[in-house]
């Protein structure tokens, strides 16, 4: 065993994320699992350091999506994912991708409140911003948002952005798959 029990890092990483200091108990368990040199943990010990940065790393991204962070959520995320071997690596892919449509989502809107479409009478890249917009944002949950979007498309006072809007509200884009019934 070396100077410093690696049982005992696990403990104490436990422990800091138990009492909330999640940031100390991730660099503890990424550097365990990540099999750093020093650390003196065997595989067993790298794969449960592996699942308790998961576990931290998931509540850490979590929150800040909660905050209104979705960039700092993905970094984090993509640094987790850095880790080999991290477990449920599934998992925080797909937590990944909630971030990057929570990331989608502002680039839309921003699009939208910019409005230099608008100045440059570009009706047709308005239009999309707003479509995809609204498109997006039932897939986190937020349909009363999403009709919103499509509300103010369609209500613009510039008559060939909603008449843009309209075309693309009416349209049909679930894929067709060969074999299945709509």
């Amino acid at each position: 065993m070396t100077a410093i029990d690696p049982g005992r890092r696990l403990d104490d990483a436990r422990r800091l994320a138990e009492s909330g200091d999640l940031d100390a108990a991730a660099a503890i368990f990424a550097e365990i699992a990540a099999g750093a040199d020093g650390t003196g943990v065997d595989d067993a010990g790298r794969a449960e350091a592996a699942a308790g940065l998961s576990v931290v790393a998931e509540r850490m991204a979590m929150g800040l999506l909660d905050e209104g962070q979705p960039g700092q959520a993905a970094d984090l995320l993509l640094e987790a994912l850095s880790i080999e071997g991290v477990a449920d690596a599934a998992r925080l892919r797909v937590l990944l991708g909630i971030a990057h449509l929570e990331l989608a989502c502002a680039e839309f809107a921003g699009a939208v409140e910019e409005g230099r479409w608008q100045q440059e009478g570009d009706a047709e890249t308005g239009a999309l911003a707003i479509e995809l917009l609204a498109r997006t944002l039932p897939l986190r949950g937020r349909d009363d948002d999403a009709e919103t979007v499509w509300r103010y498309g369609l209500d613009h006072p510039d008559q060939a952005l909603a008449e843009q809007v309209r075309l693309r509200l009416g349209r049909d884009v679930r894929p067709v798959l060969e074999g299945t019934e709509a």
